[in-house]
């Protein structure tokens, strides 16, 4: 998320350095990644006059130029550029600059004898465009030796900053600002909106039916007429290309403006275009495609919520509208949308589909439910303005089952406690306050405060408001403890089971195996492999990370094959994981397990030693001996063989109960892998 910061010191005064905010910012729990400081990017770059223009005299295609930059002595500057002619203002770097396009500082030289005390740029080189055929030529009356950071209005400071899930409310200038305020004691200003009614004339003109209140829970619209479209405002388009978004129109682009405002996703249809003069908000139910406004046909899920007309459908709720309503250079009338979309299901849609945009984004996080009413008129206002366009009187705003805020309880000892601090009633009330988190009433030995709808998908325990307190106040003001009042036994930590697997561990790596650790998740073409009844996933984060794994098998065998494919023939692993399974009565169960690997070569080649295998014999002399330094000396050995994925196992019992499973991979099973070296391996559960 980028933040203007002349765009947030339009809602908050900042008394505040650069450094000083980074630094506030940082300590409030907001990640800072990177500051980009326009004007530096632009420093010994300014206004130029050329005095005069004479061909060079040891080059055809190089020109001698005398250029005024302001800088008191009139500079002799040799450039290339066809273009070149005395009388013309031009954009001049002077020694010491960095041109943005590609990074080389301008120095004095000599070119073909001639010297140059700088460079007359072009506008590819300042990375204003791609022609790079001639210098760019300014308008004559521009002050010589003003800064051309200034000429281009790139006086701004981006912050760019990195938003974790859990706070959706940042990704605004408006929700920069609250977190600011709480840096330099100044209150928000926010925008003032009309108070428009609903129902009136606009609900003649259009309607709004919510089939699915639990994916829509709010939907709100203007309707704005007689609009011409065309380009932005300087101001708006500059706003929008520092924050990292492409000005299309004025339409679009108020849009995206109010966005990122106040981090209320919006869209404008246009309405002529909309059939039935009705929006109807439904799942898409049988609806198998739809193509977006980018031009490309998406398949479509049963469950994914669509903004529909009489007859189509003409968005994707929440991520990305459609080419058959989008805003064109004929558009007349805009109906602007602005709604509460859930969050789930959102993001569920937004995998499916492969589509993340800046709307999905902000909706899969929670947006201000409060803000949709606002947002829709802020927009109808702003298009009205620069499109020229009158608001149809009325608003409407369908919201079947109100969402009231969160109501969270805090104990101030339990505060003190925690925080180690000492936090009085008026200090905690003052410190949250500031983020508008308002306090209600005291009842119990409890404050009960009020949850902004911005944050109702963050802040719902009493932990998260200790967490807030703390973070306002400054954590660097929590202090260390005088004395360690914590004391533990060893016991708490260490038991059989674990006793038990150090000194295999131990023994393992001794005896020249590797560890390795593998992922619990796994493909479930593999596990099927192995097994009928696992543990699947409801919501993978991947189709290679299903289900839960059953054995240690699948993890390893990703291993050897890595390690094939790198040249690393003679492995010796050893894992030691929890494996999971469903018990009689339905339960998910996780165990541990150990499991041995030996696989491809016994040794490395050399002059000595005949290449051969691992093979049976050596994964049984590492079994015994591990059972020795475990001190198991009676146990059976049972021979299996198998025509399936192993070619055979060897099952070591001890009084009825399996302590150790040998076998090895058949070689039609590794096939299937592209593994063409043995494997064979060792299973011990940790039954301690």
């Amino acid at each position: 998320m980028k933040i203007s910061l002349n765009w947030l010191r339009q809602y908050i005064d900042i008394n505040l350095s650069i450094d000083d905010l980074v630094k506030g910012f940082t300590n409030l729990g907001i990640e800072v990644e990177s500051v980009e400081n326009q004007a530096e990017k632009l420093d010994k770059f300014v206004i130029g006059k050329v005095i005069e223009r004479v061909k060079h005299p040891n080059a055809d295609k190089l020109s001698v130029c005398k250029v005024d930059a302001g800088t008191g002595e009139i500079l002799n500057i040799v450039c290339g550029a066809p273009n070149v002619d005395s009388g013309q203002t031009v954009c001049v770097a002077l020694v010491g600059a960095i041109v943005p396009n590609g990074g080389f500082e301008i120095k004095k030289a000599k070119l073909r004898g001639e010297v140059s005390e700088g460079m007359i740029c072009s506008s590819k080189e300042l990375n204003l465009g791609e022609d790079h055929s001639g210098i760019m030529v300014l308008q004559t009356d521009l002050p010589i030796g003003t800064p051309f950071a200034e000429y281009l209005k790139q006086n701004d400071v981006i912050i760019e900053i990195s938003i974790t899930p859990n706070r959706g409310d940042l990704l605004s200038h408006l929700g920069i600002a609250l977190e600011t305020g709480a840096l330099t004691g100044h209150k928000v200003n926010e925008p003032e909106v009309y108070d428009i009614a609903t129902g009136g004339e606009l609900s003649k003109k259009i309607t709004v039916e919510i089939k699915d209140p639990d994916a829509c829970l709010r939907y709100c619209g203007t309707l704005v007429e007689n609009v011409t479209v065309g380009e932005s405002p300087d101001w708006l388009k500059n706003y929008l290309s520092s924050v990292g978004l492409r000005p299309i129109n004025n339409i679009v682009d108020v849009s995206n403006y109010v966005m990122m405002e106040c981090g209320q996703p919006l869209h404008a249809f246009d309405y002529d275009m909309i059939s039935g003069k009705k929006i109807i908000i439904k799942r898409a139910e049988g609806l198998k495609k739809f193509t977006t406004l980018d031009g490309k046909e998406r398949v479509l899920r049963d469950d994914i919520l669509l903004i529909c007309d009489t007859d189509k459908p003409v968005a994707l709720a929440g991520i990305m509208g459609g080419a058959n309503s989008e805003i064109s250079s004929n558009t007349k009338n805009v109906f602007i949308e602005s709604a509460y979309f859930n969050p789930v299901l959102t993001r569920k849609s937004s995998k499916f589909l492969g589509l993340q945009s800046d709307s999905s984004y902000r909706f899969e996080r929670g947006v201000d439910i409060d803000k949709t009413k606002w947002a829709s008129v802020r927009a109808a206002m702003l298009i009205a303005e620069l499109g020229g366009g009158k608001i149809v009187n009325g608003l409407i705003d369908e919201y079947p089952h109100k969402l009231e805020k969160l109501k969270v309880g805090l104990r101030i000892p339990y505060l003190n406690r925690i925080t180690g601090s000492d936090y009085s009633k008026d200090r905690t009330i003052e410190l949250l306050q500031m983020i508008g988190i308002n306090f209600i009433e005291e009842e119990s030995g409890k404050l009960y405060f009020d949850i902004p709808q911005s944050r109702r998908e963050d802040l719902t325990r009493e932990i998260d408001l200790i967490e807030e307190a703390a973070r306002l106040d400054g954590y660097d003001k929590i202090g260390e403890p005088d004395s360690e009042s914590l004391k533990f036994e060893i016991n708490d930590f260490y038991g059989k089971e674990y006793d038990f697997v150090m000194k295999v561990r131990s023994y393992l790596i001794g005896r020249g195996f590797h560890e390795i650790l593998s992922d619990s998740l796994v493909d479930e073409k593999l596990v099927s492999m192995f097994n009928e009844d696992y543990v699947s996933l409801l919501n993978p984060s991947s189709e290679q990370m299903t289900v839960l794994r059953t054995n240690l098998h699948q993890g390893m065998l990703e291993v050897v094959k890595m390690n094939f494919e790198h040249m690393n023939n003679s492995l010796k692993f050893f894992e030691v994981g929890n494996v999971f399974s469903y018990s009689k009565e339905g339960k998910i169960v996780e165990n541990k397990s150990i499991l041995l690997t030996l696989a491809g070569d016994y040794d490395v080649e050399s002059a000595d030693t005949k290449p051969r295998y691992f093979d049976i014999l050596d994964i049984k002399a590492e079994v015994k001996g591990l059972l020795e330094k475990l001190n198991v000396e009676f146990y059976n050995i049972n021979y299996y063989n198998y025509t399936g994925n192993f070619e055979f196992q060897l099952n070591y019992e001890i009084k009825g109960n399996s302590a150790a499973t040998v076998s090895k991979f058949s070689d039609k099973f590794l096939k299937k892998l592209n593994i063409d070296k043995p494997v064979l391996i060792c299973e011990i559960p940790c039954l301690v």
